[in-house]
């Protein structure tokens, strides 16, 4: 093909979501740490799924219109590092078509290196051997190679193959990668839609369908209370039964709600049943299955109320019927215990999200919408929501401070250092500084085999961080436990708290800090309550 068109691009965009869709764990398993925050795959594909709402609901037959809507919409629903690289390279992407109709081999070349230039400006210090070392040699191979070109579809191939071999090489250029036998994963979620693209440019159709945009309903919405059968219920029989009203009347037996179709020699059903096994079991019975699935309605419909709820708390409380307040606070946590220690310190809202959970810049723009203040101070309180938040300063109208803070304890020192009779810039100052004040440290387990460092980690193992190093790991919880406060602690040492997370109980908690008590009599042991998931502790040293 001497260009691409809308269609195709649109089509490259469905298959580009669809094909990380497939491949999200795969890309989450290539996180290099053996600790559960492997949602790589997860944030691209929130990033990318987004997008392609946005750019798939553009009704237009311009290539560069479709690429305006697409970065916005990735912009919008970035989640994490990952994530918000991929927006940028998006964003990149789009600036190099601009209003181009179609795609020819020039522009598409222009828009790759465009896309390069955007995504390296977006992270203050580059690492290579990462998804920005992918897209930077994509970008270079194009730009000296593309004259030799004029089916843009086959030179977009070509640029695949170079993304790959720098893929491959990504271990040679970080130790840490190669030391775990993987290649880079924001790295390879990239490869993986650039990949769906080419399907998507070649007419390649993955079995995926990607789910319109809903659209909630803003009056009369009603909720059934009583559904009578509670499962949707869904599979395709391979078959050549053409006897569909026996088949229909079997099913609704025990169903209702029923759709039954064939096309050639795949019978599509869909019923509402209380007995999805039974459907099942009938299809069976007239050739094999696939595509199955079983929905439970009445958990879902528990969701949606609980939703509308909460939409019309949020709705009663209009931001402009509050009391103005001069400075602001937007902090992002996991943990019931977590998120109350956060607004009893003065942060206005807190926004949930941790290390396996990182919200998007539209999370953050509903809770800046919702507060009555001209200067919000955002605390990411981890270091893969840092790049979302800034995002933010970019999209509101009201002026965002992000406050770098890395680490819950990070966030509550940030809170405690602040003082409202000094000016903004001093504040930040001030905040800022003070993340120095405090090391923290995290107990987490082991999510496979590897080794870091030298260490040998076994799956299942307990570990302990502090900061960024992983200092000790054991089959004993209490054993890592205190070998990362010996790690951390030093002569000025005076107070360690722990934040107990949702597995450790009450009992165990006042044990643990009896033991640390004994071991450590002149520093102060402090606990308490975090219910954050993944972490059984989460450490403040001071």
């Amino acid at each position: 093909m001497k260009y691409i068109d809308a269609n195709m691009f649109k089509n490259g965009i469905k298959n580009a979501v669809a094909n990380l869709d497939v491949n999200k764990d795969l890309v989450n398993a290539l996180n290099v740490f053996p600790v559960p925050d492997g949602d790589t795959g997860i944030n691209m594909f929130l990033t990318i799924k987004s997008a392609s709402e946005h750019a798939l609901s553009e009704d237009s037959d311009s290539c560069g219109d479709i690429a305006k809507a697409l970065s916005k919409g990735a912009l919008m629903g970035a989640r994490g590092n990952s994530g918000v690289i991929l927006s940028q390279i998006l964003r990149g992407l789009s600036q190099g078509i601009a209003d181009k109709k179609t795609i020819d081999v020039s522009t598409m070349s222009h828009a790759l290196t465009s896309a390069k230039e955007v995504a390296y400006k977006a992270v203050m210090k580059p690492t290579e051997g990462t998804i920005l070392t992918v897209i930077r040699e994509i970008a270079e191979y194009a730009e000296k190679s593309h004259r030799k070109f004029d089916n843009t579809v086959e030179f977009f191939k070509a640029c695949l193959d170079v993304g790959q071999k720098s893929l491959d090489n990504t271990p040679n250029l970080l130790p840490v990668l190669k030391e775990a036998g993987v290649v880079d994963s924001g790295g390879k979620g990239l490869m993986v839609i650039l990949e769906g693209f080419y399907f998507g440019f070649i007419g390649k159709e993955i079995d995926y369908e990607i789910a319109a945009p809903v659209i909630e309903p803003t009056i009369n919405l009603e909720f059934d209370e009583s559904i009578k059968y509670g499962y949707c219920t869904e599979f395709m029989i391979h078959t050549d039964f053409d006897d569909l009203d026996l088949l229909k009347s079997r099913l609704l037996d025990f169903g209702d709600s029923l759709v039954c179709v064939k096309n050639d020699d795949i019978i599509k059903i869909h019923v509402h049943t209380n007995h999805p096994g039974k459907a099942f079991e009938i299809g069976l019975e007239y050739g094999y299955i696939t595509g199955v699935k079983a929905d439970n309605m009445r958990l879902q419909n528990a969701e949606v109320r609980a939703r509308h709820d909460d939409h019309i708390k949020e709705e009663m409380i209009n931001p402009g019927d509050l009391e103005h307040k001069e400075n602001a606070f937007i902090a992002v946590a996991a943990g019931e215990g977590i998120k109350n220690l956060f607004l009893d310190l003065g942060a206005d809202k807190v926004v949930l999200g941790g290390q396996t959970m990182n919200p998007s810049v539209e999370d953050f723009i509903k809770a800046v919408d919702s507060i009555n203040s001209n200067n919000i101070f955002i605390l990411p309180n981890n270091s893969n929501i840092i790049l979302t938040a800034e995002n933010v300063c970019d999209v509101s109208d009201k002026n965002i401070i992000v406050i770098p803070t890395r680490t819950i304890p990070q966030g509550i020192q940030a809170l405690i250092n602040y003082d409202d009779s000094l000016d903004l810039n001093t504040i930040t100052e001030t905040m800022t500084k003070s993340l120095e004040e405090v090391k923290s440290g995290a107990i987490t387990y082991a999510v496979r085999d590897t080794v870091i460092d030298g260490r040998e980690i076994k799956k299942g193992d307990y570990m302990a961080i502090i900061e960024k190093d992983i200092v000790a790991s054991d089959s004993d919880r209490y054993d890592v436990l205190k070998a990362a406060i010996e790690s951390a602690v030093d002569e000025d040492t005076s107070i360690v708290t722990l934040f107990a997370g949702d597995e450790i109980d009450d009992a165990t908690l006042e044990e643990d800090v009896a033991n640390l008590s004994v071991a450590y009599p002149d520093i102060d042991i402090e606990s308490a309550r975090g219910d954050q998931p993944v972490y059984y502790y989460l450490l403040s040293i001071e």
